[in-house]
């Protein structure tokens, strides 16, 4: 199959690592409005893949199968939607859209059509937080007290510095995978908040939200975009869970993640190679992102309340399995 990359900023250096190390994907087209940093790109992997500004104009100069939406947040939705209504598959970083309707349109859309739509979840995936999980569920009785602290540095602020509300669309959307592998009960309330701290640094800000659960689990983070690496945490966060009687906390160890052998590929490059799987399994194709609709109705509901200054239900997500 041939993919045309679309979005050529810091992110997608790990998918074009990812797809090379796998070999059954060619990069056939790398598309970005900035053309030197497509060039750039391509230039670092020694890739000779066709140069273009739009997917349209890709399309006209190169045969595709696949388009890998590596763009900004805000951008992913109608990138994604353009991709399917051509009746190309999707593989997307995530969040698969900033809102529920868009992603259940999104998800209706490739299955009409007998589309691949597959989002990264890396954070939920990775083995270490996934051991984590298992623990909590074996040794406590819900509800559970959860906590987390993500607090991430930069080497530059990208496309950021233009998004709005960055640390909720791009880093705790991460934290709903996480927390959902965490608290199988329905979320019933989110209240976010998320200020710019510009006086650190243009690109920095803090969030904080409130995740209420049926069972009367609740989930407080705190996730930003810091400076000073003596501060920062790991990607996959700082996790502290309390029940009656238990309490369990996860932080990755870096001594242990570079221990390639026992650790295995990371996260996202199980993820790319889970969704390239799928690309190649025969028959009728899956649509493995309705399995992310539970964390983008978390990022919505956040949304909203960020907007408003209020708690927000967190919307009903309907059953979209056949």
């Amino acid at each position: 199959m041939k993919a045309a990359l679309i979005g050529c900023g810091a992110i997608a250096s790990r998918w074009v690592r990812s797809l090379l190390a796998d070999g059954r994907i060619e990069i056939a087209a790398l598309v970005d409005p900035d053309q030197q940093a497509a060039r750039a790109l391509a230039d670092r992997y020694e890739l000779s893949p066709t140069f273009a500004t739009t997917l349209d104009e890709a399309l006209a100069l190169a045969p595709v199968d696949v388009v890998v939406n590596l763009t900004p947040p805000d951008h992913h939705y109608h990138v994604s939607r353009e991709t399917l209504t051509h009746g190309l598959h999707v593989l997307t970083e995530k969040p698969l859209a900033l809102n529920l309707p868009d992603a259940l349109d999104l998800v209706h859309l490739a299955r009409e059509r007998g589309l691949l739509l597959a989002v990264m979840q890396n954070r939920g995936a990775d083995s270490g937080f996934l051991a984590f999980r298992d623990t909590v569920r074996l040794g406590g009785q819900p509800p559970f007290a959860v906590t987390a602290d993500t607090l991430v540095t930069l080497p530059g602020p990208g496309f950021r510095s233009n998004q709005h509300l960055p640390v909720t669309t791009d880093l705790a959307v991460h934290a709903f995978d996480q927390v959902r592998a965490l608290i199988t009960a329905p979320p019933t309330e989110v209240t976010c908040t998320e200020t710019p701290t510009g006086f650190v640094a243009p690109h920095s800000s803090i969030a904080t939200i409130t995740v209420r659960f049926a069972d009367g689990s609740l989930f407080t983070y705190r996730g930003g975009y810091i400076v000073d690496p003596l501060l920062r945490t790991d990607a996959n966060g700082d996790w502290r869970v309390e029940a009656r009687g238990f309490a369990a906390r996860w932080a990755p160890d870096p001594a242990y993640k570079h221990k390639t052998a026992e650790a295995g590929p990371p996260a996202y490059q199980r993820c790319i190679t889970a969704m390239v799987d799928a690309l190649n399994q025969p028959g009728t194709m899956p649509v493995p992102a309705a399995g992310n609709l539970g964390s983008i109705a978390l990022l919505d509901a956040a949304l909203q309340s960020a907007a408003s200054r209020r708690s927000i239900p967190v919307p009903e997500v309907p059953d979209v399995h056949p």
